[in-house]
């Protein structure tokens, strides 16, 4: 995860995250969140938040660094808020995670933010540390951006420590004028800004603040912009042009209103009070200082909120309200003694000095003012021991006190100038004031070494004339760089402009490929018309929008679909070689026609009843360099197609051809679907019609099986019949004719006894017969499933066929297990068997006697049973056996074959039972079909 990004980076990924899923879509609101930090604060915890709900989907390691990562930005948000206190435990929370999950970058990324939080403090120790904790981490990794960003950073604050040694290191680490990323540039700007202006060269830390304020907007870093935006307004000032330096202090404002920072507004308010005091506009002055401490109530231990108490108390010092400046400075030291802040410190002791001055209680003010000169000794802060010797020499002058201990010269007060003297004068590149000069000629004339303050008057003058050339100077310099920045501006304006129309180039362009994927998903001409038309409209200017499509036969342009102002216009046909019609012209030339006509123009070509147009652009529909037609689009504007407006249409005109014959070529296959489903249709007809008859011709099959057994044991039982009525009717007529003896009638009843008990025997097997019958007639014709018992199911049909199979002189042997119990479809089953019987004797058994076919099935575990039919016939050649499934396929064609007894037997085994059939044919030794079937069918009958 980098730590900025560019802006324009940034905008690449935007469109990416709508049309992202899970871990994608996490990983990108992730990314987007923490490079919206400093942009859009609320943007960034809004994405944010949504990134931690999806948080579950990422493997644990990875989901605990997001999240750390997302404590850092959460982290980062408070401190922008100036909530420090928010902001640690945040930063430690994810520093534990970074550590537990071995995440070396978040650690260093952890370090890099807590030293923001520890130099917004004024802990420039800790600042130090944590920078030093994040260099480590960045060199395990070899990430060299981020170690040159650390390096900038503590050379940007080290310039406030030793201008002059910082100013080298950053020459020697960062020389011109190399390029840099724009992440690490703004600190080496801001850097090498600050040295100039630190040691009196304004007009160079305006280059640099310039280009250190554009970097960080670029990168996404705004409040080291909004810092480099007031420090362009303060170096403007001190060059004297504090109109520019005003505006600048504007820009910073309304960019630190649109991130409600209050520190960054705060600071915003100092810069503009400074210079409004310059103005000696002291009410403005005042309201920017007060506004300022309004904001930072909240943040009295910041930095600023000391500046604004001390730059109210100077204020109120210019103005003559000293003992109300007295008040801000005795404010600001109690505040300053609790943070132990130093420099600020000695700004308060230094006001309080100059007012208790004024106001006459000089021990007091010279109490304060050598407390100050102390404590700037001991800082090594040279300007502030120039201003506190400069008081004390104004106390002495009006007030009897005792000799300061060391003192040489005539009076107290001159000893002070010149301490101060010496001070500037080894401060390289001090601009010593004239002012000091002829307070210093004031105390010899006092003295009454009159030469000496002739010397020092005329010292004074020429730098009161040298400080005026500066000023003249400054004030042309001033000039020149302001036009300078403006002639940046507008070559920065330029750019944008530049890359706005890119950008709106880019956004047609994409609009156009949506657009051109919607209409090409179109199969359907009107609707490809309708959407070329809706979508013109949006783009262009259109008041009338024709399609010409060319004839397939003849070379004419039919007026295929047109509008005019939303309503449906419509045309004839207009031949290729009409010499007036420009959509004629544009077909045979194959070329873009654009007419824009004058106000003066008669059209003669104009249809009545139309509008009158005076921009026409016909473009052909061609794909690759078939032409199709023609489109146009028309409006009453003058000139109102140019270049980009040709570029749309040419694109639409393409997608719009594409569709077209896209549409055509569907309504061609559709017709051919059509005609194929319905001899599809007439073929299932023929099919089912073919199966129907089949399965007649297999129940026809057991009729004839059954009608055959049954022969027997009726016939025996009417021959039985028979001998008991003759039987009967003789043993009759003895018993009229009175004859009967005993041994007649118990020959009689012994006779009647043998018959009824043979009679009973036929007539029980013929109903046998009759029921086994009746089950397989059901089954076949109900497809009802039910329990059944394998091998009882196996006998029936073998009963069935009997007859058929010892009237061709073969025989079936069943090898069944006992207690192969189903629960399926019997009647499928048995017309499955009854199929393989039947085909086994008219193709495999032909012209063979004593052909032997056989049914085995075993178990072959909890779920399923094996069924193996096989005979020994003479087989399945290899030609065919690839192919005996499929419908109509037979060897016997017009021979009484019908080609669907396999197919029928194949589709009943996956589409009923739910099982699968095979069949091999060793060579010489017949068919074996194998059967696999689940005990329990699952699938429905069809």
């Amino acid at each position: 995860m980098e730590l900025f990004i560019s802006n324009q980076e940034l905008a690449a990924l935007e469109p990416q995250l709508s049309g992202l899923l899970g871990k994608a879509r996490l990983a990108m609101l992730v990314r987007m969140a923490w490079h919206q930090r400093q942009r859009n604060c609320a943007l960034a915890l809004a994405l944010a938040d949504e990134a931690e709900l999806l948080l579950g989907l990422a493997e644990e390691r990875e989901a605990q660094q997001w999240f750390a990562r997302l404590l850092l930005l959460r982290a980062e948000v408070k401190m922008l808020f100036s909530d420090f206190d928010g902001a640690l435990p945040l930063i430690a929370a994810a520093q534990a995670i970074f550590e537990n999950t071995q995440d070396t970058l978040g650690r260093g990324d952890a370090a890099w933010l807590e030293a923001y939080v520890f130099n917004d403090r004024g802990q420039s120790q800790a600042t130090e540390g944590c920078l030093l904790v994040a260099s480590d981490a960045y060199r395990l990794l070899d990430d060299a951006l981020r170690l040159q960003m650390v390096e900038a950073r503590r050379l940007l604050y080290g310039v406030f420590r030793d201008p002059s040694t910082a100013g080298a290191a950053l020459q020697r680490a960062f020389p011109e004028p190399q390029s840099y990323a724009s992440p690490l540039f703004s600190f080496i700007a801001a850097a090498k800004g600050l040295v100039a202006i630190l040691t009196n060269s304004p007009s160079a830390a305006i280059k640099y603040f310039l280009q250190a304020y554009e970097a960080a907007l670029d990168s996404g870093q705004l409040r080291s912009a909004l810092v480099s935006a007031n420090n362009i307004a303060d170096s403007f000032d001190q060059l004297g042009d504090q109109e520019t330096a005003l505006e600048w202090v504007e820009r910073a404002m309304c960019l630190a209103r649109s991130t409600g920072w209050p520190v960054s507004m705060g600071a915003c308010k100092l810069v503009a009070a400074g210079i409004m005091r310059k103005l000696e506009k002291y009410d403005e002055a005042r309201a920017c200082l007060q506004g300022g401490l309004l904001q930072m109530e909240h943040l009295a231990n910041t930095r600023n909120y000391s500046l604004a108490l001390d730059g109210l108390g100077l204020l109120e010092l210019d103005v003559g309200n000293i003992e109300a400046g007295l008040s801000w400075f005795e404010k600001l030291e109690a505040h300053e003694q609790s943070r132990i802040s130093p420099d600020i410190l000695g700004l308060a002791w230094r006001g309080q000095a100059s007012a208790l001055f004024k106001l006459g209680r000089l021990d007091e003010a010279r109490s304060k003012a050598e407390a100050t000169l102390q404590l700037a000794i001991e800082r090594g802060n040279a300007d502030v021991q120039i201003k506190a010797l400069w008081v004390l020499a104004q106390i002495y002058t009006q007030a009897d006190l005792p000799a300061p201990i060391g003192m040489t010269k005539p009076s107290a007060s001159l000893h002070y100038l010149h301490q101060a003297l010496d001070v500037a004068t080894r401060i390289e590149s001090y601009a010593i004031s004239p002012e000091l000069f002829t307070q210093i000629a004031a105390a010899y004339a006092v003295c009454g070494d009159y030469p000496a303050a002739y010397d020092y008057s005329l010292t004074a003058a020429a730098i009161y004339k040298k400080t005026h050339s500066i000023e003249v100077e400054k004030r042309a310099l001033a000039m020149q760089i302001r036009h300078e920045v403006e002639r940046a501006h507008a070559e920065t304006a330029h750019h944008r402009q530049i890359a706005a129309a890119l950008q709106e180039t880019s956004a047609t362009l994409e609009v156009l490929g949506q657009i051109g994927r919607e209409i090409t998903a179109n199969l359907n001409a009107h609707a490809v018309f309708t959407a070329l038309h809706r979508h013109v409209s949006q783009l262009l200017d259109v008041s009338s929008f024709v399609v010409f499509l060319l004839d397939d036969h003849e070379p004419v342009l039919h007026f295929v679909f047109g509008m005019e102002s939303e309503q449906l216009i419509y045309g004839e046909k207009t031949p290729l070689a009409h010499p007036s019609s420009k959509a004629a012209r544009c077909a045979r030339e194959k070329q873009v026609q654009l007419v824009h006509l004058e106000p003066d123009h008669q059209d003669a070509t104009l249809i009545p009843g139309t509008v009158a147009t005076m921009s026409l652009l016909f473009a052909p529909l061609m794909v690759g360099e078939r032409l199709l037609g023609v489109m146009s689009i028309q409006t009453p504007t003058l000139h109102a197609y140019g270049e980009r407006e040709l570029s749309i249409f040419l694109a639409l005109c393409a997608y719009g051809a594409i569709a077209l014959d896209n549409a055509a070529a569907y309504a061609a296959a559709e017709a051919s679907q059509s005609l194929a489903d319905r001899a599809l249709s007439d073929l299932r007809q023929t099919q089912g019609e073919l199966i129907q008859r089949e399965k007649l011709a297999s129940l026809g099959s057991l009729v004839a099986g059954v009608a055959h057994e049954l022969n027997t044991p009726i016939g025996n039982s009417l021959l039985v019949a028979s001998t008991i009525s003759d039987d009967s009717e003789r043993f009759l007529r003895q018993i009229k004719q009175g004859g009967v003896r005993r041994s007649d009638l118990e020959r009689y009843c012994l006779s009647a006894e043998e018959s009824s008990s043979l009679l009973i025997r036929c007539l029980q097997k013929a109903a046998s017969l009759i029921t086994s019958f009746k089950q397989l007639a059901v089954d076949q014709t109900s497809d009802q499933q039910r329990s059944f018992d394998l091998r009882t199911e196996c006998e029936d049909v073998a009963l069935m066929l009997g007859s058929r199979i010892r009237g061709a002189g073969h025989e079936l042997k069943l090898d069944i297990a006992d207690g192969l119990q189903m629960n399926s479809y019997p009647g499928a089953f048995g017309q499955v068997l009854s199929n393989l019987i039947i085909n086994a004797i008219v193709h495999g058994l032909e012209g063979r006697k004593h052909g032997l076919m056989s049914i085995q099935a075993n178990a072959i575990n909890e779920s399923h049973v094996k069924v193996i039919f096989k005979d020994n016939g003479r087989g399945i050649s290899s030609d065919h056996i690839d192919r005996i499934f499929e419908p109509f396929f037979t060897t016997q064609l017009g021979q009484g074959g019908s080609g669907l007894g396999l197919h029928i037997s194949y589709n009943i085994i996956y589409s009923v039972l739910g099982g699968s059939i095979s069949v091999i044919s060793p060579e010489g030794e017949g068919a074996i079909f194998e059967m696999i079937l689940p005990f329990v069918a699952q699938a429905s009958p069809s």
